[in-house]
C-alpha cells in the first residue's frame, strides 16, 4: 500500500486553447457541438458557452512564435496542438490560452473535468490536458 503524504487536491483546472478570427459566437458554438437550441439539455450548454467566453477572455493572447515556446513549455500542449498555434499565429488568427476550474459552477466543472477538442470552420479549441 502506498500512502502519499504530499499535498493532495480534490479541485481540477484544464488548460486550453482557442484559436479564432473572432469571439466565440453562440450559433458557431452550437453549431459545432450538434446540440439544438431547443434540447432539454441546451441550458448547460449556453452556461459553457459562456464560461468559455469568459475564460477567453481572461486568457493569455498569443502573438509570437517566442510567446508560443514559453507556452509550450507552461502548458503541456502536444507537438501537433502547438504546430497548430504556429500555423495560426503566423496567419494573423487569435490564438489564446485560458483555464477552467472545477471550483466554478456546474457548467465549468463539466469541462474542467473532460478532455474535449472542438473544431469548425470557425474557431478551434483543445483542452486535452487536464490536471486533478
Amino acid at each position: 500500500m502506498k500512502v502519499k503524504i504530499d499535498f493532495i487536491s480534490n479541485s481540477s483546472s484544464t488548460s486550453f486553447v482557442y484559436i479564432a478570427e473572432s469571439d466565440l459566437s453562440e450559433d458557431a458554438f452550437f453549431e459545432a457541438i450538434g446540440v439544438d437550441r431547443e434540447s432539454p439539455v441546451a441550458d448547460i450548454f449556453f452556461r459553457m458557452h459562456s464560461k468559455l467566453c469568459s475564460s477567453i477572455q481572461r486568457g493569455r493572447e498569443l502573438q509570437s512564435q517566442n510567446q508560443i515556446d514559453i507556452v509550450s513549455d507552461e502548458y503541456g500542449f502536444t507537438p501537433a496542438i502547438i504546430d497548430k498555434m504556429r500555423t495560426a499565429v503566423a496567419s494573423g488568427k487569435r490564438v489564446v490560452t485560458g483555464s477552467l476550474s472545477s471550483e466554478e459552477d456546474l457548467a465549468e466543472m463539466v469541462l474542467c473535468t473532460s478532455i474535449f477538442q472542438i473544431e469548425s470552420d470557425e474557431f478551434f479549441i483543445n483542452a486535452y490536458n487536464s490536471f486533478w
